[in-house]
């Protein structure tokens, strides 16, 4: 296999596709983002490349790999269609044919764990994309992730906006469901890794975090780093499918994809072993509680003036949570 030099990166501007773009750089590599809006792009990123790429337009799946050795695909239509899974499986059907005619090398994709029971529309359009990817006839390393702890993910927005929030807390029975969270820098490093690795064929990884956490200690943990203390109590009858409607209202995070992330909660969400870090031993992983310091300040300053006086008002008028020193940066 010749050496892999340029790669594509597909959802450049994303939450991911940002933190990324620096690091496959920082490893070595050219890269070239792909995106539906490359001028608006390239307006916060000028020192970037960027081309033109939507899936419903198999021209431009085509055209954006001109020259790239291997490509990173981070496309999602959660929050773009009320049918995404059938976007998304078009979307990969089409990303996995271009590939083959391009003669990639190699694909990495960064899709969702599966759970221990049946999967939500979400975890199973996320898995149904790495299995139309891996069918392809370009070699795909598929890394299946769970909550994705880093500033601007939607996951990570539902739990520090909850958090805060909520000074008291409700709690409905899937608070208990387990969970791997990890941290945005090990994911970008681990699918930097992926690009690396020799001789590969195509499978599918877990991507772990450290430790096993359940949704409740994620929510504690989150609070006393914010310096609150929420008061919590169990209401065992709220299912997702009912509680979705209030993390939309209290959560900064899209609509869609917070009901269809919520949904996705019915089960435990932890892998069966290390999955891929068997391949990357020497990866330190970051702590839950690292990975929450390093989050926090940068979603913190990320904050409308008029969330920072409801969080303030809040947190003043609510009797009931105990306020701790700040803890985080």
């Amino acid at each position: 296999m010749s050496e892999i030099k340029t790669v594509l990166l597909t959802g450049a501007t994303g939450f991911v596709g940002t933190r990324l773009h620096a690091v496959l750089e920082a490893a070595g590599f050219q890269v070239i983002g792909a995106t539906r809006h490359p001028e608006r792009a390239k307006q916060r990123f000028p020192e970037r490349t960027y081309r033109y790429l939507d899936t419903n337009d198999r021209a431009s799946v085509r055209q954006s790999m001109v020259g790239c050795d291997a490509a990173v695909y981070l496309i999602h239509s959660m929050a773009d269609a009320k049918d995404y899974d059938k976007v998304e499986d078009h979307s990969a059907t089409r990303f996995a044919e271009a590939a083959a005619e391009s003669q990639l090398a190699r694909i990495v994709y960064l899709g969702g764990i599966r759970p221990a029971g049946k999967p939500s529309r979400h975890l199973k359009s996320r898995l149904h994309t790495g299995e139309v990817l891996r069918a392809g006839k370009v070699p795909t390393i598929e890394l299946q992730a769970s909550m994705v702890i880093g500033a601007g993910s939607e996951s990570f927005r539902m739990v520090r906006d909850l958090s805060s929030r909520l000074p008291v807390m409700l709690l409905p029975t899937w608070l208990k469901t387990r969970t791997e969270p990890i941290a945005v820098d090990d994911v970008t490093a681990a699918i930097t890794h992926a690009l690396q690795l020799p001789n590969v064929t195509s499978g599918a990884y877990a991507l772990p975090g450290p430790e096993i956490l359940t949704c409740r200690q994620i929510l504690e943990q989150t609070a006393t780093l914010l310096g609150l203390q929420p008061r919590m109590w169990g209401l065992p009858f709220v299912t997702p499918r009912l509680s979705r409607f209030w993390v939309t209202l209290i959560t900064r995070a899209d609509k869609h994809v917070a009901r269809e992330l919520v949904e996705g909660l019915g089960s435990d969400l932890v892998a069966d072993d290390l999955g891929f870090w068997r391949l990357f031993p020497e990866h330190q992983r970051l702590s839950f509680q690292e990975a929450l310091s390093r989050a926090l300040p940068e979603e913190e300053r990320g904050l409308s003036v008029r969330a920072r006086m409801v969080e303030d008002l809040l947190h003043r008028v609510t009797p009931n949570s105990d306020k701790l020193p700040q803890t985080h940066p």
